[in-house]
């Protein structure tokens, strides 16, 4: 009966251990500052909605965050500062 008991008792310990893993909260990387890669740099992307916005669907990796000293992919689309409403987006030239 005693192996019975502690066999219980583990696997309630273990899936309790498990569960505040599972869930704990995880970063949004929407609330951290945002990086886009040009030119093999990155550079602050903007305010999302102000500056840019990500063109979806696309697989490509539209701005990334940093974690540390490396740069995380955050958000997919296309990084579109203006007219984003075709599939190849183009900023729109200013009327003289």
């Amino acid at each position: 009966m005693k192996k019975i008991k502690w066999k219980f008792m583990t696997l309630a310990i273990v899936l309790g251990i498990g569960g505040a893993f599972a869930t704990a909260p995880r970063q949004d990387c929407q609330g951290a500052t945002q990086y886009r890669l040009s030119g093999g740099n990155y550079v602050l992307a903007g305010t999302l909605g102000v500056n840019y916005i990500c063109f979806t669907p696309s697989a490509e990796i539209c701005t990334y965050y940093k974690v540390g000293s490396t740069y995380t992919p955050c958000m997919n689309g296309i990084y579109c500062t203006a007219n984003c409403k075709t599939l190849n987006p183009t900023p729109k030239k200013a009327k003289n």
